[in-house]
């Protein structure tokens, strides 16, 4: 293929002219002062070959200068990729676009997603009239813009318009392999093309690097891309990104009570040099606090606040971070709910809970209210009134009283249980939110009863306050559970000896669910009457009461029951933006669910129970951190990842058009001819030259000999 095929024409009429030159030339022609020639016509043929041979030569390299200089100028292409050599076929091209966050990262005066969206606008509108095209959008899971290839420019330039990055990180492997799989209906003839557009982050690329072996990585995406198709990525972000942001808050203690004091821990996180910056504290959108910080790399730093005095009720929070290149994560939003002290349910008999109620009142110095409810009574209770629910000796229990306490478990609140010898193993079974359903009550010999409870977990949040001060922690034990299942996500933070668990949580829903191994009466053991008694039953208490996480993920879709379980009717909610969110309803095991979609935008968002309430602070929403870290991949590192075998790279969108340029056209090659014509030219003024010389000293040195004959001296004739 010829960009200027017309040159081709001058090639082959320049051919011409170094041949007319060779037939006309006159030959040299010696003038002597005398007649006789015939001496002269001798020395003539003796070297007129060489001479012949010498001018054919030299015609034949004038002759390849006209015709490479002819042909360098119609700027010859050879294809380095596609289907042949020359020419061009048709192609369907699939475009991939990370559409993470990082992407709204500032690039001199205009985000790294700006010039994503003028890079494929840049590839559809170089498309020719026979090339199709599709569009996937890279996120935690790969969407499809245009799932199929089409033809129309306008409609696929539309729908770009629409589109902005999203709230959370993005893997590039599932959108290959969903680009891929839109390839395999091209049609036959067919080049097949994937662009690849992000930023220099390398998070996206971690899903090739899970597999255990490079041999294992390369075998994987070799998988996904079929032989022959022709991967091409953009790589707009900066080389040296720097970043920081406040990557996590928690709370100490989780619940904050009315007149108690609390401390917020802020954790940062940087990507770049280690850099001094200030994380700021605002309460209700008042600044409440500074903190200096320095934020090393990679590691993190932690800012400490102590919370000024608060009512009762919720208080949005926020922490910032000096404005940098990527502003979307510098705040990190929180909810602090201020509550009353509020009174436990004890679920038992007078006798059963003696020893639970005289820790409560003496741990609080009878500040603390409680109420002591019959199992038979439990039923006719409103739950959510209280800050947890205690059951000593209290199953079995109806059907209906077990799903109100799972439910209120589930909506966050704390269930503490203590066994005793009025249920069977059958009682627990019909428990769904307990961390493990007991097999039998064993009566433990009088030569075994005494055990020493060892801390399974002693940096745990309840158990970490046990160990200061008390020393080991020795029981008489007269009976014990044996355990049948102990459930996969509960975790045993105490046991007695090695082997049997005495303290278990599980989470469930948004509440906990804590499950001795022993009675709290003294039939089953001394457990009552130990110095450890009252502060764990405290502890317990204290631990998880209706705590909520003071914020959220960004996330598609949020079941509302699980943070308001006594919703009633449908609520209405806003965005920080004051927009309304979607709230729909879904079937959930037979009964209606309220789900609000789309809470994908940081900041709080406000929730009315009815038409008529007053909006209050709902959720606070931040963006996953784990997008803040932008530490960068290389480009062999992509090579050595994917192993794709036609793969390439740019970090420029010149670049990148010259790469997809020439594996669908062809690389033009007139520059490097034209090189060779300059050394064409070079070597055949040398060599004419040469032959100049020869033909001048040829004649200068004819001599006579002694009959009177002329002749060449031996000097005159090479070789000779």
């Amino acid at each position: 293929m010829f960009l200027a095929p017309f040159f081709l024409i001058a090639a082959g009429l320049g051919a011409l002219i170094p041949l007319a030159l060779h037939f006309m030339q006159n030959k040299r022609k010696v003038k002597l002062p005398f007649p006789t020639l015939r001496f002269l016509k001798d020395a003539q043929k003796r070297s007129s070959s060489r001479t012949r041979l010498e001018n054919i030569l030299l015609w034949l390299i004038r002759t390849f200068i006209m015709v490479l200089l002819g042909v360098a100028f119609s700027m010859p292409i050879i294809k380095t990729g596609g289907l042949g050599w020359f020419g061009d076929t048709p192609r369907d091209v699939a475009i991939i676009i990370d559409a993470s966050y990082s992407m709204a990262y500032k690039n001199g005066n205009a985000e790294v997603w700006d010039n994503a969206m003028e890079a494929a606008r840049n590839i559809i509108e170089g498309l020719k009239e026979k090339d199709r095209f599709c569009v996937f959008i890279a996120r935690a899971q790969p969407e499809a813009l245009i799932a199929e290839p089409i033809g129309n420019k306008q409609e696929g330039l539309a729908r770009l318009k629409t589109l902005t990055f999203g709230a959370g990180s993005s893997q590039m492997l599932p959108a290959i392999e969903a680009a891929s799989q839109a390839l395999k209906k091209s049609q036959s003839g067919y080049e097949k093309e994937i662009h690849i557009i992000t930023d220099n982050q390398a998070l996206p690329w971690q899903g090739f690097a899970r597999s255990k072996t490079a041999d294992e990585a390369s075998a994987a995406s070799k998988s996904v891309v079929e032989p022959g198709t022709s991967v091409f990525v953009l790589m707009l972000g900066v080389s040296n990104p720097e970043n920081t942001a406040p990557y996590s808050v928690t709370m100490e203690p989780a619940i904050v009570r009315k007149g108690s004091s609390a401390k917020i821990k802020v954790t940062s996180t940087r990507t770049g040099p280690p850099t001094s910056s200030a994380m700021t504290l605002f309460l209700d959108g008042k600044e409440s606090g500074r903190r200096p910080v320095t934020v090393p790399d990679p590691a993190t730093s932690t800012g400490e606040f102590t919370l000024p005095p608060l009512g009762v009720g919720i208080h949005e929070a926020r922490i910032e971070m000096p404005d940098d290149n990527l502003l979307l994560d510098n705040k990190f939003y929180f909810l602090i709910d201020v509550q009353e002290r509020r009174p436990s349910l004890i679920v038992g008999s007078a006798t059963d809970t003696l020893f639970v109620r005289t820790a409560l009142v003496s741990g609080f110095a009878g500040l603390v209210s409680m109420e002591i409810v019959a199992p038979d009574q439990l039923s006719g209770k409103k739950l959510t009134d209280y800050s947890s629910v205690i059951l000593c000796n209290a199953l079995p229990l109806t059907g209906q009283a077990i799903g109100s306490v799972e439910g209120y478990v589930k909506a966050g609140g704390l269930l503490i249980v203590f066994p005793g010898t009025k249920a069977v193993p059958e009682d627990y079974k019909a428990w769904v939110c307990l961390p493990g359903v007991p097999s039998a009550v064993n009566l433990v010999p009088p030569m075994e009863a005494k055990t020493t409870l060892s801390w399974d977990k002693p940096l745990h949040p309840l158990v970490r306050p046990m160990q200061e001060g008390l020393g080991a922690a020795e029981l008489s034990v007269r009976r014990k559970f044996s355990w049948e299942k102990i459930n996969e996500s509960a975790v045993v933070l105490i046991s007695m000896g090695a082997k049997h668990p005495f303290l278990l949580e599980r989470s469930y829903g948004s509440g906990k669910v804590l499950m001795f191994g022993i009675s709290a009466e003294r039939t089953w053991s001394n457990f009552p009457l130990s110095p450890f008694f009252l502060p764990l039953v405290l502890q317990c208490t204290e631990y998880g009461s209706r705590e909520k996480e003071p914020f959220i993920w960004a996330t598609d879709s949020l079941a509302l029951a699980d943070y308001f379980p006594d919703l009633k009717g449908t609520p209405s909610m806003t965005d920080p933006d004051g927009n309304a969110v979607q709230i729909r309803s879904t079937a959930d095991g037979g009964k209606t669910a309220l789900i609000a979609a789309d809470l994908k935008k940081p900041g709080i968002y406000s929730f009315s129970a009815t038409a008529d309430s007053k909006a209050r602070p709902a959720f606070a929403v931040n963006l996953p951190r784990n997008e803040s870290d932008l530490t960068t991949i290389s480009e062999e590192e992509i090579k050595s990842l994917v192993g794709i075998e036609k793969l390439h790279i740019a970090s420029d969108l010149a670049t990148f058009a010259k790469q997809t340029s020439e594996n669908r056209v062809g690389k033009t090659y007139g520059e490097q001819l034209l090189w060779i014509v300059l050394i064409l030219i070079v070597i055949e003024f040398i060599y004419a030259n040469k032959l100049a010389r020869r033909g001048r000293d040829a004649v200068l040195n004819l001599k006579p000999d002694s009959a009177g004959n002329l002749n060449l001296s031996k000097e005159a004739v090479p070789g000779t």
